[in-house]
């Protein structure tokens, strides 16, 4: 298949129990990204500060391939907020900001 619009990308680290498969979050980022999510793949795991003892940053890229016309900024943050509500409602899961 050749696509002939840009795909986009969006990374999201997620934090989780260290006992959360990351297939599950996986699973869960795939079941609320809507219709043009291309591919997920997992680049990064950290344990440490400032997280708790229990917990573990899981860094996702997630690549999205719009079909007839070019994904706008709306609909990707939308998407992203969609994952993000998914995550914590199915794996107890927060986004990790900064530091």
């Amino acid at each position: 298949i050749v696509f002939d619009l840009p795909s986009a990308e969006r990374d999201i680290a997620v934090v989780v129990d260290q006992d959360t498969p990351a297939a599950d979050v996986e699973a869960a980022i795939r079941r609320n990204a809507g219709p043009f999510l291309a591919d997920v793949s997992l680049f990064d795991r950290y344990e440490g500060a400032p997280l708790a003892s229990s917990e573990v940053s899981l860094a996702y890229r997630l690549r999205y391939q719009p079909v007839d016309q070019a994904l706008t900024e709306t609909q990707l943050e939308a998407s992203v907020r969609d994952v993000t509500n998914g995550l914590e409602r199915e794996v107890g899961g927060r986004i990790r900001s900064g530091g």
